[in-house]
């Protein structure tokens, strides 16, 4: 068990390796800001576990926990703002972002500091569902010239979908019963195995980007054929003189 929490952690840590090798083929909105998420993550995840593991401040870990949560909600807003072709899409992204940062606060200050509500993540869990299923539909609709397979909003999608609704029903239940032992069991499988398919289409993502960024720069190299270096005609000539 703790083998697979310590696998989790370091497949959490592998996208951003990842986008750090490839990182001047990081060319789109949508990258760039999947990068700055992945940074963000690189920065709480360790500050969490310190918290956590080593002063045993549980209260000072959900609040770090709380402060990822709403970065992550703003993070995908902005990514799938950048992205979709529905009209309106920012006035719903700002108002969602806005909505959820107010209710976090107020959450935060209605529970005691070392007392989490679930219902932010299944919140969370519930709205980019939503997105990524429309996102997808969009794909499917306007973008038919070349196979979904070889776009890299499409793992990022296919990532966060694995993880967000493998998760739902996960969170929708913890709040009343994680504190059973047989669930808590079944809590730490279940998230970590989710969590370690995420990273591993989210790192698909990366290395479909370089391939193809690297695809694309070849197309565009210059073709430089000299036709001076075979002339039959003039050989023929010469040898008739």
């Amino acid at each position: 068990m703790q083998n697979l929490i310590y696998l989790t952690y370091l497949a959490e840590l592998l996208p951003l390796i990842l986008c750090f090798i490839f990182l001047r083929k990081i060319k789109s909105t949508e990258l760039k800001v999947f990068f700055y998420y992945e940074i963000s993550l690189a920065f709480f995840l360790p500050l969490s576990l310190y918290f956590g593991l080593v002063l045993r401040n549980h209260g000072y870990q959900l609040i770090v926990n709380r402060i990822f949560l709403v970065s992550e909600f703003i993070f995908l807003s902005y990514l799938y703002n950048s992205v979709l072709v529905l009209k309106n899409k920012k006035i719903i992204f700002i108002s969602a972002a806005t909505v959820f940062l107010l209710y976090s606060a107020y959450d935060l200050y209605i529970n005691k500091p070392d007392e989490f509500n679930f219902i932010l993540l299944v919140v969370e869990c519930l709205f980019f569902l939503l997105v990524i299923i429309y996102y997808l539909y969009e794909k499917i609709q306007y973008h038919i010239s070349s196979p979904l397979y070889i776009s890299t909003g499409f793992w990022i999608a296919l990532g966060f979908l694995i993880y967000f609704s493998g998760n739902f029903f996960l969170f929708l239940f913890s709040k009343t019963m994680f504190k059973e032992p047989d669930f808590k069991f079944q809590y730490t499988i279940i998230y970590n195995t989710v969590t370690i398919l995420k990273n591993i289409f989210l790192c698909t993502a990366v290395i479909v980007n370089a391939n193809t960024f690297s695809e694309e720069k070849s197309k565009d190299l210059p073709i430089d054929i000299d036709l001076d270096t075979f002339n039959p005609l003039a050989n023929n000539t010469q040898t008739n003189h």
